[in-house]
């Protein structure tokens, strides 16, 4: 892939639509994390590195629509 286009992908559980994608990685995303108070999250990759996410407040305010 190229540099930095590795992005994560967040799906809806019960609707399985995709609502969400975050940028980070130059390769293959090998796990994730997510923080207990669910504002963040890590991710660790192929690249060698452990990632630290935080959600901007719109990801909060984001009401799907059934």
């Amino acid at each position: 892939s190229i540099p930095g286009t590795t992005k994560t992908r967040f799906f809806h559980l019960a609707f399985e639509e995709e609502f969400g994608r975050v940028k980070g990685h130059f390769g293959p995303i090998n796990s994730v994390a997510f923080h207990p108070d669910g504002k963040s999250y890590s991710s660790g990759g192929e690249d060698g590195y452990v990632r630290i996410h935080y959600f901007d407040p719109q990801y909060f305010e984001f009401e799907f629509e059934a």
